[in-house]
């Protein structure tokens, strides 16, 4: 064996052998359903009926209805050969019909119901959420337009105003505007309440 032709592989020559691997392993699979398919059709439908429906008289327990009934008079001999022909004519078909949809799954009316419930909920909590936010953006419309000095006020007072927002005590106010003390905490007095009121 030639360690030199082995270190000249390339990552080409390796892609190729997996790809050769995987379509050998595609073929033995392909024989191997084939091989499955025709052991499968050897074995007659009667034969998986009846095998079905043995099975499924060993998992179900066995009706208690016939122990409850009384025994039916002598009399009656036509009732008893009713009774008995249906579970002959049952005989040949099959207990489980394998094409039938499964049965509806208890309760699933009333989960269909609470979803479509829950999602109108989530709906009117949408919509509510977007009012609250247009009713939020406007309130703080209005509190800018009314924090701001008015515009009739003069613009002695209005620096005052501005001043008393900022956090300055009325002495200060007074001396930096030029106002009464008096004038002063009443500006300060007007922005505190401003400030409170929201």
């Amino acid at each position: 064996m030639d360690l030199e032709l082995l270190g000249s592989l390339g990552w080409r020559e390796g892609l190729m052998a997996i790809i050769a691997l995987l379509v050998v392993y595609i073929i033995v699979l392909f024989f191997r359903m084939r091989r499955l398919q025709r052991s499968m059709a050897a074995v007659p439908p009667l034969a998986a009926q009846s095998a079905v429906a043995a099975y499924s008289a060993i998992q179900e327990p066995p009706p208690v209805a016939a122990a409850v009934n009384p025994a039916p008079p002598a009399g009656s001999d036509a009732s008893a050969a009713s009774v008995e022909a249906p579970a002959r004519v049952d005989a040949g078909k099959p207990e489980f019909a394998w094409n039938e949809p499964p049965p509806e799954i208890p309760g699933q009316a009333l989960i269909d119901a609470l979803q479509r419930e829950l999602y109108q909920l989530r709906c009117e909590v949408d919509e509510l959420r977007a009012e609250l936010l247009a009713t939020r953006e406007d309130f703080r419309r209005q509190f800018a337009q009314s924090a701001g000095p008015a515009q009739g006020a003069s613009p002695l007072y209005n620096d005052a105003m501005q001043l008393a927002i900022q956090g300055h005590d009325a002495t200060t106010i007074a001396h930096h505007c030029g106002i009464a003390r008096a004038e002063a905490d009443l500006v300060v007095a007007l922005a505190r309440n401003r400030h409170e009121g929201l």
